[in-house]
């Protein structure tokens, strides 16, 4: 009988550690063991501006910092918070302490008024110098209080 039940045991630690399974591989729980995972950072799509804060979907309080790096001509970028219809509720300029080749660092503190908690979208861009669209962009939601 004691070798029957160990031989259930081992065959039913070798089903799940074995590929393939339909059952769980692992039942500790990830935290347990393993690191948990970071969001990645916010980037634009050709990789030249990041927005490091705040966070995706943080709720933030006026003013707010916006922060991060980008690799853009003449270290100039654009900012602006719109709410979800896409009205602008503050925006303005700032420069990256290094312009493209290179990568620099960018900070600026964001002051806005809001009558109540507002869904909006953070923005961080930069403007194509040929045409002045929009070249590079990161935009992430946040919630203003």
């Amino acid at each position: 009988m004691r070798r029957v039940a160990v031989a259930l045991v081992a065959l039913l630690v070798a089903s799940c550690g074995s590929a393939g399974t339909s059952g769980p591989a692992n039942t500790q729980s990830p935290a347990a063991s393993t690191p948990a995972a970071t969001p990645s950072t916010p980037t634009s799509a050709k990789g030249a501006i990041t927005l490091k804060a705040p966070a995706v979907n943080a709720k933030v309080t006026s003013p707010v910092t916006i922060s991060g790096d980008a690799s853009v001509f003449e270290a100039a970028l654009a900012w602006r918070i719109t709410d979800t219809a896409g009205r602008v509720i503050t925006d303005g300029f700032t420069t990256a302490s290094l312009g493209a080749p290179g990568r620099g660092t960018y900070s600026v503190s964001a002051a806005y008024t809001v009558p109540a908690e507002t869904v909006a979208f953070i923005e961080v861009f930069s403007r194509s110098a040929k045409d002045g669209s929009i070249d590079e962009i990161v935009r992430i939601p946040v919630t203003l209080r």
